[in-house]
C-alpha cells in the first residue's frame, strides 16, 4: 500500500492492513471537503531530539515528514501552522512539527530554506569558492555574499546565518554602528562564525572590531609556521559538542589563535584555534584559520572530514526552530 496515496488493491488483506485501508477511505471522504488527500504527509519527526545539533529522525514512510515538490515541501500547502501540509519555505511550520522550514528535498544535510551570507572578498583567494559552490548545490537559496556592504539591522535581518572570512580587503573600518547592528542582530538569534587568514594584520584587527563586544577575538601570534602548503591536523577536539560531534581530522595552516570567552572545541599546536560561545539567542563561532573553504582542504586532503563539519557547524548556529534538518549518517 502507498501511504502517500489514498489507493489500494481489493482482496484479502490482514488485519493492520485493514485498518489502515479504512483510514484512507476516511481520507478519500475528507478529499472532497479539503482537496488535500495526496498532498502533504503530516509524518512528525523522531529521531535524536530536534534541538541544535541533534538530529532530526526520520517518522513514518516519510523522511522528516516532507513532501518533494516546490522548496521540497507541498505546493497546495496553506500555510496555515499544523494544517497537515506539506513543509515548504515561506516561514511558517506547516507540518506542525515545532520545526520552520525544515526542508531538505535532496536529504543532503543543508536546509532549502535556510538564508546564509557570506561577508568578505569573492573569488578563489577571497571567499572560498569551493565552500560557496558546495553550499549552492545544496540550498536553494544558496549563500549570498555581502562583500563590503554595510552592516545594517535591515540587511542583518534578512539572514539567519553570516560567515566572515577575508574583510582585510574590504578597503574600509566597520563603524560603531555597524558592530552594535551585528551584536544584536546575534542577541536576537543570529548565527555568526568568523573566519581568518594568515597575511594581513588588518584582517585580523577588522574582524576583532567586530567580535570585541562578545569578549573574544585572535591574537597577533599565528598558530604554525607556513609549511609548503599542507595542513596540519588538529590535535585535540571537544567532542561532546555539537559542532565537533563525530569530527576527528580537519586541518588549520597559518591562522591566528584564538583568545577570550567561549567554550574551547579544537586544538592545535598548543592553541585554542576554535571556540563556541552563545550571546542571548544567537550562536557564535571563531575558528583560526579559513583554509576550510579552500580546494586543498576539500580535494588535497579527501580524508579530512571538512563536508561534516561544515554541516554541524550550520547546524549549530542555524536558530533552534528554524531549518533543522537531519545530516546522513553517509557524511562522515
Amino acid at each position: 500500500m502507498n501511504s502517500r496515496s489514498c489507493s489500494w488493491s481489493f482482496g484479502w488483506v490482514p488485519v493492520r492492513q485493514l485498518a489502515r485501508g479504512l483510514l484512507h477511505a476516511a481520507c478519500l471522504g475528507a478529499a472532497l471537503h479539503a482537496a488535500a488527500c495526496s498532498g502533504g504527509s503530516t509524518s512528525s519527526t523522531g529521531g535524536e531530539g530536534g534541538g541544535p545539533g541533534g538530529d532530526l529522525g526520520t517518522g513514518g514512510d516519510d523522511i522528516g515528514g516532507l513532501d518533494p515538490g516546490v522548496g521540497g515541501g507541498d505546493s497546495t500547502a496553506s500555510g496555515v501552522p499544523g494544517a497537515g501540509t506539506g513543509e515548504r519555505c515561506d516561514g511558517v511550520d506547516n507540518d506542525g512539527n515545532g520545526i520552520i522550514d525544515d526542508v531538505d528535498a535532496g536529504q543532503d544535510g543543508v536546509c532549502d530554506c535556510i538564508r546564509i551570507a557570506t561577508l568578505g572578498e569573492p573569488g578563489e583567494w577571497g571567499q572560498g569558492d569551493v565552500f560557496d559552490a558546495w553550499l549552492n548545490q545544496r540550498s536553494t537559496n544558496g549563500a549570498v555574499n555581502l562583500n563590503d556592504a554595510e552592516l545594517t539591522p535591515e540587511e542583518l535581518s534578512k539572514h539567519q546565518v553570516i560567515i566572515i572570512q577575508d574583510v582585510s580587503v574590504i578597503g574600509r573600518r566597520y563603524s560603531p554602528s555597524e558592530v552594535e547592528a551585528l551584536t544584536q542582530w546575534i542577541e536576537n538569534g543570529g548565527g555568526l562564525m568568523t573566519l581568518i587568514g594568515y597575511g594581513d594584520p588588518d584582517e585580523r584587527e577588522n574582524v576583532n572590531t567586530l567580535l570585541d563586544p562578545l569578549g573574544v577575538g585572535y591574537d597577533r601570534e599565528q598558530i604554525l609556521p607556513k609549511s609548503g602548503g599542507s595542513t596540519i591536523p588538529i590535535s585535540e577536539w571537544a567532542g561532546s559538542h555539537p559542532v565537533v560531534a563525530g569530527i576527528e581530522k580537519v586541518g588549520v595552516d597559518n591562522g591566528y589563535p584564538v583568545v577570550g570567552e567561549g567554550t574551547t572545541l579544537a586544538t592545535g599546536d598548543g592553541h585554542d584555534v576554535l571556540k563556541a560561545l552563545e550571546s542571548g539567542k544567537g550562536r557564535v563561532l571563531v575558528w583560526g584559520d579559513e583554509w576550510i573553504t579552500y580546494n586543498s582542504e576539500w580535494v588535497d586532503h579527501p580524508d579530512y572530514q571538512v563536508e561534516r563539519f561544515w554541516l554541524n557547524a550550520i547546524k549549530w548556529m542555524t536558530p533552534a526552530n528554524e531549518c533543522q534538518v537531519a545530516i546522513p549518517p553517509t557524511i562522515n
